[in-house]
């Protein structure tokens, strides 16, 4: 057989807990790690499953943070309530597909999916989550502001997100409704106030390109509420020249920019 030519077959491999994962990644080459498989049609000549490790299955309330292990599926993380996890998280997981669909896809399934960023991604970037990977002998956190991609031979172990109850609190969804396409991105919107002053603001889109600004958020702390025209036109103005390079060179539907500025601008309108 032609050595370059692509298997017809694919092995299957047993994991048992996570050491069996590492094991496998140091003696076998090219070795493909899969959860649900809701976002794979194409499988290496050896692939594992992670979705029966129950380490990598938990899910860990607590005070300040909830942390949920990468093979959860979101209809169990969906369980919970909108009460005990993110509100926008529960709302965007409730956005996606069918009942059937969310009792066999992952949480890092849809993160880690390959090409434009999935449902969750915004939500868990608006939210600052932080994600834990390990390798046989190192254990990293990533910020979710900077993640990109797993590093080779490293695994997520968990996905920590922050507990804060946000006085606004929303989720959007742009595109065709239970599928993904090219018109497809998510949308959030967080914020607090106290004494009629916004304290904290989190502002994240995410499919095609991905999009959130410190810079951006930062010109509106401290502002008044109710917020007059003349900070939502200014402050959108900030949005559109800080978002422009990112829609540009993500090669996105221009759409999608006319739907950011939208929603931001709606959401605006309703501080006033």
């Amino acid at each position: 057989m032609d050595a370059n030519k692509k298997s017809n077959t694919t092995t299957f491999l047993m994991a048992k807990n996570v050491a069996d994962i590492f094991y496998h990644i140091k003696t076998v080459q090219r070795v493909q790690l899969l959860g649900g498989c809701t976002q794979t049609d194409e499988y290496h000549d050896k692939v594992i499953s992670i979705r029966n490790i129950n380490e990598l299955k938990a899910i860990d309330k607590r005070e300040r943070y909830i942390d949920i292990g990468p093979a959860a599926t979101l209809s169990e993380i969906y369980s919970m309530g909108r009460a005990n996890i993110p509100p926008v998280l529960y709302d965007a997981i409730g956005s996606i597909s069918t009942e059937q669909v969310r009792n066999i896809a992952t949480l890092a399934g849809n993160i880690c999916a390959n090409g434009q960023k999935q449902t969750l991604f915004a939500p868990l970037l608006a939210l600052d989550a932080r994600i834990e990977i390990k390798s046989a002998g190192l254990t990293k956190y990533i910020p979710f502001t900077k993640f990109t991609k797993i590093p080779e031979s490293f695994v997520i172990t968990k996905i920590r997100i922050p507990l804060n109850d946000w006085e606004v609190s929303v989720f959007r969804r742009t595109g065709p409704v239970g599928r993904i396409s090219e018109q497809s991105a998510s949308f959030v919107f967080l914020l607090d106030s106290e004494n009629d002053l916004i304290v904290n603001l989190k502002i994240a889109f995410a499919g095609v390109p991905v999009f959130r600004s410190r810079e951006l958020e930062n010109k509106l702390i401290g502002a008044r509420l109710p917020l007059s025209e003349k900070t939502i036109e200014t402050f959108l103005e900030s949005a559109k020249k800080l978002s422009e390079p990112v829609f540009t060179e993500s090669h996105a539907d221009p759409i999608l920019k006319n739907q950011f500025l939208n929603l931001l601008n709606y959401e605006l309108e309703l501080l006033t």
